[in-house]
This record gives structure tokens, C-alpha cells and sequence, in this order.
């Protein structure tokens, strides 16, 4: 009997120290998953950011960092998102499409971002939209026009960009109005930009009933342009459609005062950045680019107001290049608000999900700097410019203005 009684007492003492054990492990847990909790409701939201820092399209590059930048200063500053504040994971591509390919494998494996910005350029985005389909987040391509650069990535891929297909017909349309004319040549780099805008003017041309009277390519490093323009101005243009990027634009306009033939010239980005004004001077008068926005002139709309008012105050004046820049601010933004939407529990295959499914249903109604949109996105539509969006701006004294043909 004592000896049950013993082994009755030692199961007890047991038991109440094995519950004393659990209690505190209990408790240890507990404190451990409110402390995680804690950490994660402000630890920051990670958002990558791929771009061209250096190459011959630093300078747009730049311009659209900066813009995206301002977003990330304006929500900081008012708290962060639902508390958390945002940080960029910045990566430059170096305009090498294998590190692109490299940098969003590692955005969504390695740096673990909830969504990415980017997509300048266009040979390096659509080397990057079918791996971001495979990684699986949400990334704004803020200005590949290559219509690829969105579909091929599809559901993720979101474009806050001018879509070739859109500005070829805009473009066209003007070419029409205000020179009456169809005979159009198409100049341009080899790469993706350049390829993009021959297929969408090529397609709104057959769809007018017409074709480009010739279709010329050159490298973004080539200097002497005079083979193409003599092509050109043999084949009757009356107007030439030029996608080049800054400097080669410039050799295209030195290869057009050589050949002693001045028709107008119609482009877009390209069009803007200073290699143009570096190479061509005063050969750029008159010249015409298609933007989302134009900071020469005094805003009118009250987020282009404070945008620009921050970004001089930030980084001394105003962006070099008009739309990319407005275009970084506006993507972020609207990526931005939809995060704030969104209910995001940790799991970052679930809240990437979850991110994408508000892009798609609930972005907007937001007021940017190139517009106000009521809806930004539908399942079935993941480009947010329209040609509403578009403004034809000129070079004029080395400035580039609104043009007084729209």
C-alpha cells in the first residue's frame, strides 16, 4: 500500500510539473507569436525595383526612379502602409537581359518582395515578363511600350505605360490631321523599342489602307545615319516615325540636314532625353514627342502640382524626361494603394495572390499626375493609359513644350 501511495505521489508530483512546463512553454509560444506579429505589422514592405542605372538609357532610368521614389517619400511620410513603412530593393539590370532574368529570380526568391516596379527597357522586359509569370508577384512595367512586355506576363505583369499599339494609331491619327499624309518611313533601333513601334505602326498603317514606305534599323551606338535617310527620302516620306533612343536620334536628325531633307519627325520616349539635344542642337526644333505629361509649363491638376513641387525640392529640379518619370510616380502609387487594400497575413505566396486579385478588382479611383482613373485595371485589361492620357509636345529652343497641333 505505501509503495502505491509512493508512486501515486511521484505521478502526481509529475504531472504538475509537466503541466507547470507546458504552461510556461505555453506562455513562451504565446508571447513568441504575439512578438512575431508585432514585428511583421511594422516591419517594412519590401518592394524590388529593376532598372537600367547605367547603359545609354540611364538617364530615363533615372527619371523613373525618381518618380517612384517621391511615391515612396509621400507614403513614408504619411505613416508607411497601414502602419509599415515601404522600402525599395533596387537592382540594376545594366540594360543585360540575362541579369534581368537574374534579378526578378531573385525578387522572388531571395529578396522575398511582395510586388516590383520597372521595365524600361523593352529587349530586357520581355526577357523578364515570363519569369516574373513564373515567380509569381505583381510588377508594374512602367514603360516598355512593347505590347509583349505586358502579355507575356500576364496575370502579373501590370503596364503603366504607352502601349505601342495605342501610340501608333494616336501618332498616326495626328500624321493625318495636321500633314495629311500616309507615306510614312519607320526608323529605328534593333532592340525591342524599336521593333515594338515598326509591328504597331506597320499594323495601324494596313488597317488605314496603307504601309510604311520603308522600314530602317540602326544600333543605339551607330553614328552615321545616312544610309537609312537616303533610303527613306528615295522611298517618298513625307513623314519619318523615328524610335531611336536620345543620341541616335540625333545622328538621324544630322543625317537628315546632310541629305538637304527636312519632313517632319514624329517619336515618342526616344524622343526627350538629352543625347538628342547633345548630338542634334538646334536640328531638333520642331521635332515632336508623345508624352503623358510636360513640366515645362505651369501644372494645372493638383497631384502634378505637388508631385513636381517634391521632386525639385528632392533632387533640385524639375525630370529630364517628362513621362517616365511621372509614370514611375503614378505606378507606385497605384501599386501602393492597392497594397493598402489589401489584407496581407504574412504569407507571401497568399498575400502576392491577394495583391494581384486588388489590381485587378479594386485599383482606383485614384488622381495622378497624368490623370484621374475610377478603375485602373480589369481582369481582362492590364494597361492603365489610354490615349486619353496622350499629349504631343515639340522641341523649341532646346525646350520641350506642348505642341499647338494636338
Amino acid at each position: 500500500m505505501r509503495l502505491w501511495n509512493q508512486k501515486w505521489s511521484v505521478l502526481v508530483l509529475s504531472l504538475v510539473v509537466g503541466a507547470g512546463v507546458l504552461t510556461g512553454c505555453g506562455k513562451e509560444n504565446e508571447a513568441n507569436t504575439v512578438a512575431k506579429a508585432e514585428a511583421e505589422a511594422t516591419s517594412p514592405i519590401l518592394i524590388g525595383m529593376s532598372t537600367e542605372a547605367t547603359g545609354s538609357n540611364a538617364e530615363t532610368a533615372e527619371n523613373i526612379y525618381k518618380g517612384a521614389q517621391i511615391a515612396v517619400d509621400f507614403v513614408n511620410e504619411g505613416g508607411g502602409i497601414n502602419g509599415r513603412p515601404v522600402e525599395l530593393v533596387v537592382r540594376d539590370t545594366e540594360e543585360n537581359p540575362t541579369r534581368g532574368v537574374s534579378i526578378v529570380r531573385d525578387f522572388g526568391q531571395k529578396e522575398k518582395v511582395l510586388a516590383a516596379l520597372g521595365g524600361f527597357n523593352s529587349t530586357v522586359m520581355l526577357a523578364q515578363s515570363p519569369i516574373v509569370k513564373e515567380e509569381g508577384f505583381p510588377f508594374m512595367i512602367l514603360t516598355s511600350n512593347v505590347p509583349a512586355s505586358v502579355l507575356n506576363g500576364l496575370p502579373w505583369t501590370f503596364g503603366v505605360r504607352m502601349n505601342a499599339q495605342i501610340t501608333a494609331k494616336y501618332a498616326l491619327g495626328f500624321i493625318e490631321k495636321h500633314f495629311g499624309t500616309k507615306k510614312i518611313a519607320i526608323l529605328h533601333e534593333s532592340g525591342g523599342y524599336g521593333k515594338g513601334a515598326v509591328d504597331a505602326m506597320t499594323k495601324a498603317l494596313d488597317e488605314a489602307g496603307a504601309k510604311p514606305v520603308a522600314t530602317e534599323s540602326f544600333n543605339l551606338k551607330d553614328q552615321d545615319m545616312t544610309a537609312q535617310v537616303a533610303r527613306a527620302k528615295e522611298a517618298g516620306a513625307e513623314v519619318i516615325y523615328l524610335f531611336g533612343m536620345g543620341a541616335s536620334n540625333g545622328y538621324v536628325l544630322k543625317a537628315m540636314e546632310k541629305a538637304s531633307w527636312k519632313v517632319p519627325v514624329v517619336g515618342e520616349n526616344g524622343m526627350v532625353s538629352k543625347g538628342i539635344l547633345e548630338v542634334g542642337g538646334p536640328l531638333t526644333d520642331g521635332t515632336f514627342a508623345i508624352q503623358t505629361a510636360n513640366f515645362n509649363v505651369d501644372q494645372t491638376r493638383e497631384p502634378a502640382k505637388k508631385f513636381i513641387e517634391a521632386f525639385k525640392t528632392k533632387f533640385g529640379g524639375i525630370p529630364t524626361t517628362f513621362a517616365s518619370a511621372a509614370q514611375g510616380f503614378d505606378g507606385a502609387m497605384i501599386l501602393f494603394d492597392a497594397i493598402g487594400k489589401t489584407e496581407l497575413t504574412g504569407d507571401l505566396k497568399k498575400d502576392r495572390d491577394a495583391l494581384r486579385e486588388t489590381l485587378e478588382t479594386d485599383a482606383g479611383p485614384y488622381s495622378g499626375v497624368i490623370k484621374d482613373w475610377d478603375t485602373v485595371y480589369t481582369k481582362d485589361n492590364h494597361d492603365a493609359i489610354d490615349v486619353n492620357s496622350y499629349l504631343m509636345n515639340m522641341w523649341k529652343d532646346g525646350l520641350l513644350v506642348p505642341s499647338d497641333k494636338q
